[in-house]
């Protein structure tokens, strides 16, 4: 656990080096209640080089989007928050105290223990929305994740019916690959009566906890979009047969390169 700015600093050029070994292009930094972290790995994608010592250009350039992984007591689960990769770094921690949440000093090897937020501050997944609207530079730039598991942590637990069918988001994630389980993709898919019939996206993720990035990359998603926001990971979500995808998809080998219009009122010659 890395203290000093400048073995922080190793790590995250590490971290950015197995991104890129492992083809994983774009990562979401979401630790529990704390931000702490995000400047080092987007510093570093942002001042990555090739094996020549040329910078990456920055198309290609590992996206970072910051996040938190929040703890919520109503409904009693985990979701992850995530904002735009552009995101103002001098504006996240406005988001952790509008959410009553005070981070460990960035200097502490560890976050402190996580305390559920109460519901006295988000009574609801949707007021956790009217929260993050009231800062003004947030609104339109985040998009909020439920953990879309059975388990102590996820939406999808016994009772919890009405929680998943009211909720304002459209997608959630799961630790790891999406299991074989008939039931859960009933829900997910829209094919579940108790769930309102309510289909939504589910991002796998690969959660990092070792230096050695063993865990990087093991549970991917693929998602198509022209810029890295929010707002594109809703609209992927809204879309998911089409613009998100659990396995890797195979580019078309014919593709559309010229169009020409011979004859058209309005156009003319194109």
């Amino acid at each position: 656990k890395p203290v000093l700015d400048a073995d922080r600093n190793t790590y995250a050029e590490r971290f950015v080096l197995a991104c890129r070994q492992k083809g994983v292009n774009a990562v979401a930094i979401t630790d529990h209640h704390d931000l702490a972290f995000f400047p080092y790995i987007k510093a570093a994608a942002n001042n990555e080089v090739d094996d020549n010592g040329q910078p990456i250009i920055d198309s290609q350039k590992l996206v970072v989007f910051p996040g938190i992984e929040l703890t919520l007591s109503n409904p009693p689960c985990q979701a992850l928050l995530i904002l735009d990769s552009n995101f103002p770094e001098d504006q996240l921690l406005r988001v952790l105290h509008k959410l009553s949440i005070e981070p460990n000093p960035i200097s502490e090897p560890s976050t402190i223990q996580t305390v559920p937020i109460p519901s006295e501050v988000v009574n609801g997944l949707r007021d956790l929305y009217l929260k993050l609207d009231s800062i003004d530079i947030l609104k339109g730039k985040y998009i909020i994740l439920p953990h879309t598991g059975r388990g102590h942590k996820g939406i999808l637990r016994r009772d919890f019916y009405e929680h998943y069918v009211k909720m304002p988001c459209v997608s959630g994630y799961l630790d790891g690959v999406i299991p074989d389980d008939q039931g859960l993709k009933n829900i997910i898919n829209g094919k579940d009566r108790n769930y309102g019939f309510r289909s939504i996206a589910v991002f796998q993720t690969s959660d990092n906890r070792k230096d050695t990035f063993e865990d990087l990359g093991t549970a991917t998603t693929w998602v198509k979009w022209a810029t890295p926001t929010a707002e594109a990971l809703r609209q992927a979500s809204l879309a998911k047969e089409s613009r998100l995808s659990l396995q890797e998809p195979s580019l078309p080998q014919i593709f559309i390169s010229k169009i020409s219009v011979t004859n058209s009122k309005f156009l003319g010659r194109v």
